[in-house]
């Protein structure tokens, strides 16, 4: 996915010299002349044909009126109107946007510093029994035990067989809004171990079939797991404050239409 910058002359030299509130567009809308979408279309923004997002600087002086965004012109000076459910907002952003690149989300680490970094930690929580573990010189480094592979439903026994799963992909969070967060926070999210399903020991091959993919391209192979799994991707997405694109959304409520109820919604 790539982004388009949707600014005028005026509108990027204040991006670039200052923090902004920006709009995310990732729906074609009308930019109207006033807080009144009976009044002239200024403008239409959107998605293009390969899928980039766009974005609109709000004017912070006047930001919002009778349920509109008051935003920059994309195709000059001035100013028009768009309506604010449309679109995700970003406020006090320093950017300009980065495309992604895996190296920002700092990953494994040690947070406690207790000779484990990330995937080995949820290697030792994830293992059924014991583990093997050996000693480096400056890590810990598990490399036996017994695993059982939610989305496959295989066991494994070698560590290597197997990745440690961002059950949201960085790269999916990453489009969903991750881009605009700061290092610390992308650096807590892809190290995260406080939720116990945001991180999972999983077949390496299966990992890599996954990819990046949302629930409208990719379920596990494993069909009694697909409820837990959807839920699961919500929840984070929600818990993290993440875009749930209409494609992802409709998958998952086709998933969790056959599903027992849990009584609590998604």
């Amino acid at each position: 996915m790539t982004l388009r910058l949707l600014l005028g002359a005026a509108a990027a030299l204040a991006w670039g010299s200052a923090s902004a509130d920006f709009l995310e567009v990732r729906r074609t809308m009308h930019v109207y002349e006033s807080a009144d979408r009976s009044t002239e279309v200024l403008a239409t923004v959107g998605p293009g044909v390969d899928g980039e997002v766009s974005i609109l600087l709000i004017d912070r002086e006047e930001p919002l009126e009778n349920g509109y965004y008051r935003v920059r012109l994309p195709t000059g000076p001035g100013y028009g109107y768009v309506y604010r459910t449309a679109w995700r907002r970003y406020a006090d952003f320093d950017g300009p946007y980065q495309p992604y690149d895996r190296k920002a989300y700092k990953h494994w680490i040690d947070v406690d510093r207790n000779c484990l970094n990330t995937r080995d930690e949820v290697l030792v929580r994830d293992a059924t029994g014991a583990v093997q573990q050996v000693q480096g010189a400056s890590r810990c480094r598990v490399v036996g035990g017994v695993w059982l592979d939610p989305y496959t439903n295989t066991e494994f026994a070698d560590a290597s067989d197997l990745d440690v799963d961002h059950m949201v992909p960085l790269k999916n969070a990453h489009d969903s809004g991750a881009w605009a967060w700061s290092k610390q926070r992308k650096q807590d999210y892809a190290n995260y171990l406080d939720d116990p399903v945001h991180l999972l020991a999983v077949s390496a091959s299966e990992n890599r079939r996954k990819s990046d993919k949302g629930p409208n391209a990719y379920l596990p192979p494993n069909e009694a797991y697909r409820c837990e799994y959807v839920r699961n991707w919500l929840d984070i997405k929600h818990a993290w404050g993440l875009d749930i694109p209409s494609a992802e959304l409709e998958a998952a409520e086709s998933v969790l239409s056959a599903c027992p109820s849990t009584g609590g919604g998604f």
